[in-house]
């Protein structure tokens, strides 16, 4: 069931099955379905604009929430919003019901949740969540951006060459053996090889094909993840997307919940989870180690030696204004982040050709070079 509540669900099982709702069972905790919801982006934009109006106006929170669930398209949407719902109305605690959907709303999230709705300011903090959700989907995007070129043409690639020595060179090598060639150059010699062993040994090409995922699974590893992050930001051109994308999410995190009135060691706290990259979390941890020795801000951020010079002098500048300083660059590093992205796709792109190319030059070779010592046999 998707109902927001008692009600909901007796209409909805009268609609579906033309019958009367008798009486509900609650199961116990341990055996309710737990289920991670992912919403679609512009579906939780527009409830969340939806949630600041209706409390605007004065509706109750559980009133608007349940509000909410009912008009949301069946789906993780209400489910969402229904699940909110029912955890206010069981603990009277909107951030608590936020933080039940970590998926959804992250620990930033649910701190402006929690600052804005102990100041009874709670139509405020949706209006800054929900800014900061759409921020913080837009740093996503290019980070998906950034790798979803690589992953189609990889894919392609991988897909050719599997037909290429499943189906095609095995054939290519009979035709050699039926005309007498026994000891080929070295290319063809090469792709003949290659070609046996994609045929006599299809575990070892699974895993040369799992690869991949194997790799991007030990990145996603926290044990693994550090040195993954180090060798990220030593890349060449990649290094500056990296940093860029992590000092967003920095200066994003920290201009919403200092907006939201939170302290600056908080915030910083939420920014180390939220920086995506564990380098910076531990810089951030040393600023705020720095912080409580009764360092100032900006020699925090000097002394913690991972932030971009331009981030260190803008803070050391302005510490009086540190919201304001970290919302310009939020903007300014979204913008470089974008930027960053489209060199590196732009730099990768003929890298990827000429890969191509030099495939597609072996593979004639490979073809020609036993054609052509045939003919000279003959003549």
């Amino acid at each position: 069931m998707t109902a927001a509540d008692e009600a909901d669900a007796a209409a909805q099982v009268e609609r579906a099955r033309g019958t009367y709702l008798v009486a509900l069972r609650r199961l116990p905790k341990s055996r309710l379905p737990s289920f991670a919801p992912k919403v679609r982006p512009r579906l939780l934009m527009v409830g969340l604009d939806s949630l600041e109006f209706m409390l605007a106006t004065g509706v109750k929170i559980n009133a608007a929430l349940h509000l909410l669930a009912q008009s949301a398209p069946p789906g993780a949407a209400r489910r969402l919003w229904s699940g909110i719902a029912r955890h206010v109305e069981a603990t009277g605690s909107v951030s608590g019901g936020f933080a039940a959907f970590p998926t959804v709303f992250g620990d930033a999230v649910v701190g402006i949740v929690a600052a804005h709705e102990n100041a009874g300011r709670l139509p405020e903090g949706i209006r800054l969540v929900r800014a900061h959700v759409v921020r913080m989907e837009e740093i996503r995007r290019e980070s998906v951006r950034s790798l979803a070129y690589p992953a189609v043409v990889g894919a392609t690639g991988l897909a050719a060459a599997a037909v290429l020595a499943i189906f095609t060179l095995p054939r290519f090598a009979r035709m050699l053996r039926e005309v007498g060639v026994t000891h080929p150059n070295p290319i063809t010699q090469g792709f003949l090889v290659m070609s046996d062993f994609a045929t006599h040994r299809p575990l070892g090409v699974l895993a040369l094909a799992a690869a991949p995922a194997v790799l991007a699974a030990a990145a996603c590893n926290r044990h693994m993840r550090p040195a993954w992050d180090r060798v990220v930001l030593k890349l060449p051109v990649v290094s500056k997307a990296a940093e860029a994308l992590a000092l967003a999410r920095i200066c994003a995190t920290y201009r919403a919940l200092s907006g939201a009135g939170i302290r600056v060691i908080e915030s910083l706290e939420f920014c180390g989870r939220a920086a995506g990259n564990s380098v910076y979390e531990r810089g951030i941890g040393r600023v705020i180690d720095s912080l409580r020795a009764n360092e100032t801000v900006g020699r925090s951020f000097e002394s913690a030696g991972v932030f971009a010079p331009e981030l260190v002098l803008a803070v050391s500048g302005a510490e009086g204004h540190l919201t304001e300083v970290f919302g310009r660059m939020a903007d300014h590093y979204a913008d470089e982040a974008r930027h960053q992205v489209a060199l590196a796709l732009r730099l990768l792109e003929p890298a990827l050709i000429l890969l191509v190319l030099l495939w597609v030059a072996g593979v004639a070779l490979a073809v020609v070079l036993p054609i052509v010592d045939v003919i000279n046999e003959l003549h």
